[in-house]
């Protein structure tokens, strides 16, 4: 991606995923979604550009970012 990366909050993440917060934070675990960034003490996000990378291809996204 060119230029800057954008952070998405989790309220953001949970409504273009369509995943819900247990479901969002189980497959952050499980190492099946992208982790999150701690951006300043208290506040963490998403990169936009990998929640892009998992959306093109979830079900084959750990294998990619394994790469």
């Amino acid at each position: 991606m060119d230029g800057l990366d954008r952070y998405l909050r989790e309220a953001e993440v949970l409504r273009v995923t369509s995943l819900s917060h247990a479901t969002l934070w189980r497959e952050v675990k499980a190492k099946r979604f992208p982790a999150q960034v701690r951006i300043s003490p208290g506040r963490i996000g998403w990169r936009a550009s990998e929640i892009a990378c998992w959306q093109a291809d979830p079900m084959h996204w750990q294998l990619k970012s394994a790469a």
